[in-house]
This record gives C-alpha cells, sequence and structure tokens, in this order.
C-alpha cells in the first residue's frame, strides 16, 4: 500500500512539474499588445506620411528568454495584437519605398539568428503583401547550412 501512494505521489509531483515547465516555455504565451509590459518597442520605421510603420519590438517568453519580432502596422493596429501582422523572419526590411511599398531583402538564415518558425508565406514571389502594404524584395540570399 505504502509503494503505490509513493508511486502516485512521484507521478503527481512529476506530472505538475511538466505542466508548469510546459506553461512556462510556451512559445506564445503573452499575448504581443502595446500595453503589454512583457512587450518593449526597440525601434519603429514609419513610412513617409507616417500611414504605417514596422514596428520592431522584444517580448518576453518566459523561460524561454526574449525574443525579437517585427511587424507591419497601420495606424488603425496600433491598438490590436502586434502579431496580426507579423513580418517572418526571414524578411529583412531594407526602406520604404513609398507610403504602400516597402523594400526588403529575403534571408533565409536570420531564421538561425532569430530563433524562430519558417513562414507560412509563399516567399518565392518578388512581391508580397502583408497588412495591405506590398513588399517588393529586391534581394535573395542563398540558405547556408549551418550544421556541425
Amino acid at each position: 500500500m505504502v509503494k503505490h501512494r509513493t508511486l502516485i505521489l512521484t507521478i503527481l509531483i512529476i506530472t505538475t512539474l511538466g505542466i508548469l515547465t510546459f506553461r512556462g516555455c510556451r512559445y506564445d504565451w503573452s499575448p504581443h499588445y502595446l500595453d503589454n509590459n512583457a512587450v518593449i518597442i526597440n525601434e519603429k520605421l514609419f513610412s513617409p506620411d507616417s500611414s504605417a510603420s514596422v514596428v520592431y519590438y522584444t517580448l518576453d517568453v518566459g523561460a524561454r528568454g526574449n525574443r525579437l519580432y517585427k511587424s507591419l502596422l497601420k495606424e488603425i493596429d496600433y491598438d490590436g495584437e502586434l502579431k496580426k501582422h507579423n513580418l517572418p523572419p526571414e524578411i529583412v526590411v531594407i526602406n520604404w519605398e513609398d507610403n504602400g511599398t516597402l523594400n526588403v531583402i529575403y534571408d533565409p538564415n536570420e531564421i538561425y539568428r532569430l530563433g524562430a518558425l519558417y513562414s507560412k508565406l509563399d516567399l518565392t514571389k518578388d512581391t508580397i503583401y502583408i497588412n495591405g502594404i506590398k513588399l517588393i524584395v529586391r534581394e535573395r540570399i542563398s540558405k547556408k547550412d549551418y550544421s556541425p
């Protein structure tokens, strides 16, 4: 009887620790809102008329530390969730061409540097639309082999 009680107690402790670890390490645990104290705005790159911007921010993701993100937001999106219009990590912003066009570089190596997931966007095209803004891929950098 004592062996069963010890086994059950051990299983409960391990399960509780596993759940707490998982919840602390979840990738998207904190919502990405400007007023969230886990979000730190690093930089904003405004369009010529300031109606849109690329917002570079850092998010505290718990036990996994801080993550760098960038979102393409219009003025009406500033009160919403930042992640809704995230730019993929493979996209490196160069500059604004005009109010509705952003020049970018496609660099798949940024995924390794930022530790993010691959994007679901079709990045084989030279023109991509995110949040009504046209992204023009001006350069493509080849993928390097990062295997040890």
